[in-house]
């Protein structure tokens, strides 16, 4: 159940779930705050199966392996779910979607930087996910540089966490979660100037501490979401937000 209160970080006001985590961020306001929040109507997301419009405001790279160019980012319409990623349905056929504007960064000079995603795949060990905040890349799944994010990828059902500082990884030693077909999972993780903290489920799961922390990139929100099979696939999006505290 959600207990949501309000800290102060600096001269900002945060609000926090502390019936998750206590490191929930769901919302912040003041003179340090850079915030994003995925709401399909910002982007101009059209209805369920309207194909040939990329959603605006952010950088769309269709991955078509078997060429049918259908891979989409569609509004939902069903309730409580915001939109859903839907692949082609040859292996590696997807979609990803970065927001315009590398804005985000993981150094000293941020109090804290916060990500969060509540998702259902209808196939997770078909799937390749990630989610995150990282470097403008058309291959985000297969040549990403820089980036805080977390995956899954086909074969497994378990969520890693990663940070990657130029092109060097450093992974959760265990996963931070494992999914299952048709559900509600959230993945989170929580910078505080020094470690990155990943959640699963509003349970803190693993801790990176300085190692390949990009720290000299500008970064933005991310997601990828490919097929594994020659299968089409799904992935619903019920909320999602990165936010930003800097220092004064």
């Amino acid at each position: 159940m959600a207990n949501v209160v309000g800290k102060r970080i600096g001269g900002n006001l945060v609000y926090v779930d502390q019936g998750a985590s206590g490191m929930r961020v769901i919302d912040a306001i003041g003179p340090d705050v850079l915030k994003y929040e995925f709401l399909p109507w910002n982007h101009n997301i059209q209805d369920e199966d309207a194909t040939g419009a990329d959603p605006e405001g952010f950088f769309t790279t269709v991955v078509e392996a078997g060429g049918g160019g259908t891979s989409e980012c569609d509004r939902s319409n069903t309730p409580g779910i915001l939109a859903q990623l839907v692949t082609d349905n040859a292996e590696n056929d997807g979609i990803s979607l970065q927001l315009v504007g590398e804005q985000f960064e993981f150094t000293s000079n941020q109090s804290m930087v916060y990500f969060g995603i509540e998702l259902d795949i209808n196939d997770v060990d078909q799937s390749d996910l990630l989610v995150g905040i990282c470097i403008e890349d058309t291959t985000l799944l297969g040549g990403l540089s820089d980036g805080v994010y977390i995956e899954s990828l086909d074969g497994a059902t378990d969520t890693n966490g990663v940070a990657e500082k130029d092109s060097s990884e450093t992974t959760t030693s265990a996963s931070i979660g494992t999914l299952a077909d048709d559900t509600f999972h959230f993945l989170e993780f929580y910078y505080d100037g020094s470690s990155i903290y990943y959640f699963f489920d509003g349970t803190q799961s693993a801790t990176i501490a300085t190692s390949n922390i990009p720290d000299d990139e500008a970064l933005t929100f991310s997601l990828e979401f490919l097929t594994g099979e020659t299968t089409a696939q799904t992935c619903d999006i019920r909320q999602a937000r990165a936010i930003m505290i800097g220092r004064t």
